[in-house]
């Protein structure tokens, strides 16, 4: 890997493969902002080994640019108004910014309608995430919106990580674990899944809906149920499915990995104590019990495919 860092050029990255050549990274290259890189390199000096780095906060709403005329016109921008429309907003900034309100400013810096501020001089551009990506967590910024026919310069907050009901880095935010429920194999879903090649296009498209929720509208939910594999056995057979997500237990629906390991061991002692009250009562009537126990059943939700 190579980088180019001066205070007047652009840093630039390329991915080579010295060893052996790899036809989907060959003639990849990226061009960095230098102010990105500086960002990345001072907070490497500034966090003394052995210490956890510090990762850029997260952007806290969902925009749309403002390119196009209609839909200027469907939410009474004016001509004189530049920046992108806020379609929607993390619950930790909500009162700072709101739906529909159009960001003009960041700090300084003018936001144009294709969402891009000015890096240096007149032609090297940047899109406006950078300028929140480049802060630490904890820092603050000051939003400047167009809202309601006003221009409301908001009051400065503090950025922060925001979690994702889909961790994203395995051993940052999240270790791996799994449950084998009789002869079902469960994970939690996390982001490097969706590469595999048993990951089909409607889980695919199922977590990346997911992904895109904001901590307040994940209904109750901890993280996302995976159903990956299914062993061979005399419950199991016939019982093929692709990877699914997994969203009730006999009905209720489920919160998280341990949430379901909950509900099954529940389920369980149910089973032992509706046996041991059998038992008993056949005891006092002919003194035994020889009857066999009702089938207790176990029933897994799945989205877009059949229950198991």
């Amino acid at each position: 890997m190579q980088s180019c860092l001066e205070s007047d050029r652009i840093a630039f990255l390329k991915k080579a493969t010295a060893a052996r050549k790899v036809n989907k990274v060959d003639n990849i290259g990226y061009l960095i902002p230098a102010t990105v890189v500086r960002a990345f390199l001072d907070r490497c000096a500034k966090t003394p080994f052995p210490s956890s780095y510090t990762l850029s906060p997260s952007i806290p709403y969902r925009r749309h640019s403002l390119e196009n005329k209609s839909l200027r016109l469907a939410h009474s921008v004016p001509e004189s108004i530049h920046g992108v429309l806020i379609t929607s907003v993390c619950q930790t900034f909500e009162g700072i910014l709101c739906e529909g309100d159009v960001l003009t400013k960041i700090d300084d810096k003018d936001v144009a309608d294709d969402g891009q501020v000015i890096l240096r001089g007149d032609h090297e551009l940047i899109q406006h995430e950078a300028l929140l990506l480049v802060k630490r967590v904890d820092e603050t910024v000051v939003f400047s919106v167009y809202r309601n026919g006003q221009h409301i310069t908001c009051s400065p907050k503090i950025l922060q990580d925001i979690p994702s009901i889909i961790p994203r880095w395995m051993d940052v935010d999240f270790s791996p674990s799994y449950m084998i429920l009789g002869a079902l194999v469960l994970l939690p879903f996390s982001w490097p899944l969706r590469s595999e090649s048993k990951c089909g296009l409607l889980l695919q498209a199922d977590s990346v809906n997911w992904y895109r929720k904001w901590p307040h509208e994940w209904q109750d939910k901890k993280e996302l149920v995976v159903l990956v594999d299914v062993f061979s056995h005399e419950l199991s057979f016939s019982y093929v499915r692709p990877w699914r997500r997994v969203v009730s237990y006999n009905g209720i629906p489920i919160r998280s990995l341990s949430h379901l390991r909950d509900l099954w061991e529940a389920s369980c002692e149910n089973v032992r104590a509706a046996a041991v009250a059998k038992d008993s009562n056949n005891g006092d009537t002919n003194g035994g019990g020889n009857q066999h126990p009702e089938p207790t059943f176990a029933r897994l939700g799945m989205e877009n495919d059949d229950d198991v």
